[in-house]
């Protein structure tokens, strides 16, 4: 018996032994900038966020982000700091304050820990914040951050590391995520963006295709099932395969400590076994049950605490359970989830008349939308808080343009469209004024100001009718959407007035707002709410997200990093918003935010035999490519397979058994801002002019052939299997290249000259 302990023992050491590895990744360190703040120095670097202890010194931190090997969680952290540079001169920085929220900005006082001020020792005394691990659609991730500046406070001397190296030491995972693993669809697109390492992606082995699976999951009521028969079909003709469940089969079928943990198991088993994209709550509570998460807050000299916060994101983000030691209080830290492997989205409605409301609005806004407003943007901000001065649209403003403001870097509105602005501090603000613009006619209104449960922007709930909304009709100026970081207004579990704004028939297709309060940041341009807020604009017009609650599931996947504060301490604030940040609305309808446009579908099927794969080119008017364009193909109700444009609007859709007839085959294409594209595929069939004469010898290769064009200029660009631009030239007649140094495996050939285009496939061995 001791020989088989002793044997156990070391097959066990030897195993996490050979679990263990070590991620390294360096990071590089400029001249900083410097900036006044209430009569202190500011220490800035490009995409460093300011953080501190409440009344301690502020400084940049740089968020770590790193992709683990697959099995395998972050045990540990080092980091190492070098080559630093003294900044000239003495600094008083500035003491962190802590965030306020929209409802009651009052701080008890300014918070300076005066005592670490005289201070002569370093600041601060560990350069590295906490450690966590998250998973999305089951890729592991290790987060922290860390400061490369170091700062005596009582001699006021600043030095900083232009270089850091970061090394995570990880360990064997403690649950098995292989069942959450899906790289199909943009998953993999989306984990690369989030890693500051994305080569690791190459070690995950994914899960096969989801073929036999769909994308959006309704979960309402038995007496609404029948209601959704035109919505099913509605999304099934733009590819997305939809299904209808009703809450009492789920209920009864799954097991949970109670309905909420029922319907979240269930979503769960939907996404491990057919990897759903976007789930639609259908129905108000307390028909459709909510789950409350717990934060608590540390704010302007006070705290703040909220056991229930009401949170669809519970739904959404899939790993552990949320209460790991069973104590009722939901989304403590480190039993959290920041990852949503899924949209969420809540349609609020308590009859049939309300309903169809909301489905009239959200079918009938994306096939008839009332053109020539796509450009007009409505921003409201009010007075938030007077020392230091501090409104709403100082924040609303980083929604325009490209901002690397406070430590990230968002591609909100175009600079050139149609604002609309109603700004309190310019004497023109006011809700009579808002509603008259939207009246006139908009595509998107953002708000930022104070708000309660039955107000916001200067409304009350008795102000929400048809009546006050005349114009946003649908026929006379589009129905819109409502986004706002004032408190409380979307606490869907009462009567609030973000959802009322779906209920009637006119005005908003959906609304994004907090289900408690809101935060923000005063005398700066940082806050929780905005950040949440630019990300999302972010989403929408730099990712090119088509649907609302993916574009809001990408905003907090983007903003995650930075919920586990930097330092040793966690303010709290951001995760509340992180958390309590709801869309009421239908989770898959696309509000646009340009003119609707037809793309130009490019494809070529001369393979008469077999098809193991289709190149699709996705471009617009002037043959630029258009990224995040979905391409599905379908036989019949069937899914043959899928994929997303990338940077240049090639997608390749790949097929788990090469096809012998591609007659009759529908190709559908959607993507931002677009007219739904439904294409029949007939043998042999091109769609768009063909280059002619294009060849590849020898094929397969090690890296180097020859590639026969046109004697005209073309673009040659090849990417690889996941869609991955990996060269690009300008070349024409007969053209020798050399890519020895690409992987082996398969890659995809696009030549374009003026008038044609045409992919083919090469592999290298």
């Amino acid at each position: 018996m001791k020989k088989l302990t002793l044997s156990i023992i070391l097959s066990l050491m030897v195993s996490l032994f050979a679990s263990a590895q070590t991620i390294e990744k360096t990071y590089y360190f400029g001249q900083p900038s410097v900036s006044q703040i209430q009569g202190y120095e500011q220490i800035q670097f490009t995409n460093c966020m300011q953080s501190a202890l409440a009344g301690q010194p502020s400084l940049p931190w740089q968020s770590v982000s790193l992709m683990l090997p697959q099995g395998t969680e972050a045990a540990s952290i080092d980091v190492e700091l070098s080559d630093f540079q003294t900044l000239d001169g003495n600094y008083n920085l500035f003491p962190y304050q802590t965030a306020l929220t929209y409802s009651n900005p009052v701080r008890k006082q300014f918070e300076k820990d005066e005592t670490l001020y005289a201070s002569k020792s370093v600041y601060p005394a560990q350069a590295y914040g906490n450690l966590s691990t998250q998973y999305m659609n089951g890729i592991g991730f290790a987060f922290s951050a860390f400061t490369p500046v170091q700062y005596v406070p009582g001699t006021g001397e600043v030095r900083y590391a232009t270089k850091a190296t970061v090394r995570i030491t990880t360990t064997a995972a403690k649950a098995d995520q292989s069942r959450k693993l899906w790289l199909n669809g943009d998953n993999a697109t989306r984990a690369k963006k989030l890693s500051q390492n994305p080569e690791m992606l190459q070690t995950y082995n994914s899960r096969g295709r989801t073929l036999g699976g769909y994308e959006l999951l309704v979960v309402t009521t038995q007496p609404y099932l029948s209601a959704f028969d035109a919505y099913v079909n509605f999304y099934q003709a733009r590819g997305l395969r939809t299904r209808v469940v009703d809450l009492e089969t789920v209920l009864s079928a799954m097991e949970g400590q109670d309905d909420p943990e029922k319907l979240r198991n269930y979503i769960l088993q939907e996404y491990e076994e057919n990897g759903i994209m976007m789930v639609n709550l259908a129905g108000d509570v307390p028909d459709i049950p909510y789950r409350g998460l717990y934060c608590y807050v540390t704010s302007g000299g006070g705290n703040q605490e909220d056991y229930g916060l009401p949170a669809d994101l519970y739904y959404a983000a899939l790993d552990g359970t949320w209460d790991d030691d069973n104590d009722g209080l939901w989304g403590e830290i480190g039993e959290d989830d920041l990852l949503p492997e899924i949209g969420i989205g809540r349609m609020c409605f308590s009859n049939q008349e309300e309903l169809n409301n909301m489905l009239h609005k959200s079918m009938t806004y994306q096939t008839n939308p009332v053109l020539g407003e796509f450009h007009k943007v409505i921003m409201g901000g009010e007075h938030l808080y007077d020392n230091p001065m501090t409104n709403g649209s100082q924040y609303l403003e980083l929604l325009i343009g490209t901002h690397d403001d406070n430590g990230y870097t968002t591609t909100g509105i175009p600079e050139d469209y149609e604002f609309t602005r109603l700004y309190e501090e310019e004497g023109n603000w006011s809700g009579r004024r808002l509603r008259n613009a939207i009246n006139q006619g908009t595509q998107y209104v953002h708000h930022d100001g104070h708000a309660n449960t039955e107000y916001v922007a200067g409304w009350s709930n008795w102000d929400i009718t048809d009546s006050n909304f005349n114009g946003a009709n649908g026929i006379e100026h589009n129905y819109t959407f409502f986004h706002t970081s004032g408190c409380t207004c979307g606490n869907f579990p009462e009567n609030c007035i973000l959802e009322n704004m779906t209920k009637i028939a006119n005005f908003a297709v959906a609304t994004f707002g907090n289900s408690r309060y809101g935060w923000f940041n005063e005398g700066q341009t940082e806050g929780p709410a905005i950040h949440l807020h630019r990300e999302t604009e972010d989403a929408y017009y730099n990712e090119r997200i088509p649907y609302g609650g993916m574009a809001l599931m990408e905003a907090k996947i983007q903003t995650a990093p930075w919920v586990n504060a930097p330092g040793q301490y966690e303010e709290g604030a951001l995760r509340w918003n992180f958390y309590d940040l709801n869309m009421m609305g239908d989770v898959a309808c696309s509000p646009w935010h340009d003119e609707p446009f037809t793309p130009v579908v490019s494809y070529s099927v001369d393979i008469p035999v077999k098809l193991a794969s289709l190149p699709v080119t996705v471009t617009d008017g002037n043959n630029n490519g258009l990224k995040h364009f979905r391409c599905t193909l379908f036989d019949g109700e069937d899914l043959l397979g899928m994929a997303y444009t990338d940077e240049a609007g090639l997608a390749v859709i790949e097929f788990d058994e090469p096809i012998e007839f591609i007659d009759g085959k529908t190709l559908i294409v959607t993507g931002c801002d677009a007219w739904p594209q439904t294409l029949t595929i007939d043998l042999t069939s091109t769609h768009e002019l063909e280059l002619q004469g294009i060849a590849i010898y020898p094929n397969p290769n090690k890296g180097q052939f020859s590639l026969s064009l046109p004697e005209e200029d073309c673009e040659v660009v090849i990417v690889n299997s996941l869609g991955q631009q990996v060269f690009s030239q300008q070349a024409k007649g007969m053209t020798q290249l050399n890519l020895e140094s690409l992987s082996n495996g398969v890659y995809f050939v696009k030549v374009k000259s003026e008038n044609a285009i045409s992919t083919l496939k090469f592999v290298k061995e």
